[in-house]
């Protein structure tokens, strides 16, 4: 019988081995998880889910059908009650595929205790928000992951706030994220890979080196220029000037 004051966990992965050590790493050192139940595969994940309800998957990315994590990911938009979904994967490209995907977390094998802690914070930090979004007649968000980006580097990939970033600059095939409290990070990624992950997020491409967070911009200057919350000055191309003032007015920016 499960305890009801604990995270109902499932593990799918193809390889038994990866499927006890995580098993193991949640059992000794996430003691407000119990994992009531692990899968193979695709197939037996979904009934797994169906069956068990669970409230946090932990599910590989590649599995026998090449990225059978994300067809699994795709089946749960049918379920009435989704699980959040933390992947596991040895292969860091996915990363920005799962948060698109909105994905919890992203861990890469070997699985680090304290970032494996950290996803399950980050869930229970999640759900008591959308608890407290309930008490308080408003709608709770499908996934906190709505508002994060992951960004890779040789140590692994930073989940930060999309709302922490002010600008992106191009820096060859790379990308500068300059965020709150002066810091930076560089990423290689393109510019052009970020303009269209943000896009949606309002980020702007104002100039072929700069994307800009319209919610960090504090005045538009008339020399063609816009300041922003961190104090820079970011060049608006002669090109983009008229499309991004309008931007600007019909979204009610400060200008």
């Amino acid at each position: 019988m499960t305890d009801p004051t604990k995270i109902r966990v499932v593990i799918i992965d193809d390889e038994e081995g990866s499927r006890r050590t995580l098993f193991n790493l949640l059992r000794d050192y996430c003691p407000e998880v119990e994992v009531v139940d692990m899968a193979d595969g695709a197939p037996s994940g979904l009934l797994s889910i169906k069956k068990h309800q669970p409230e946090l998957i932990f599910l590989d990315v590649r599995m026998p059908a090449g990225d059978e994590g994300f067809q699994l990911l795709d089946s749960l938009q049918d379920l009435q009650e989704k699980p959040a979904v933390v992947f596991t994967t040895s292969f860091d490209e996915y990363a920005i595929r799962a948060i698109k995907g909105a994905a919890l977390d992203y861990l890469l094998k070997p699985i680090n205790i304290l970032e494996l802690q950290k996803a399950v914070n980050r869930f229970r930090r999640r759900s008591a928000e959308d608890a407290a979004d309930e008490q308080n007649g408003q709608q709770p968000t499908d996934n906190a992951t709505a508002s994060k980006i992951g960004l890779p580097s040789l140590e692994g990939i930073t989940f930060v706030d999309i709302s922490e970033v002010i600008r992106c600059e191009a820096d060859g095939n790379c990308t500068i994220f300059h965020l709150k409290a002066g810091k930076r990070m560089m990423v290689t990624k393109t510019l052009k890979y970020y303009d269209e992950l943000l896009s949606e997020h309002d980020f702007y491409r104002v100039h072929g080196s700069h994307l800009v967070n319209m919610r960090h911009i504090h005045k538009y200057l008339k020399e063609g220029t816009v300041l922003m919350s961190d104090g820079s000055h970011v060049y608006v191309s002669a090109r983009k000037k008229k499309a991004f003032v309008d931007t600007l007015q019909e979204q009610q920016y400060k200008i």
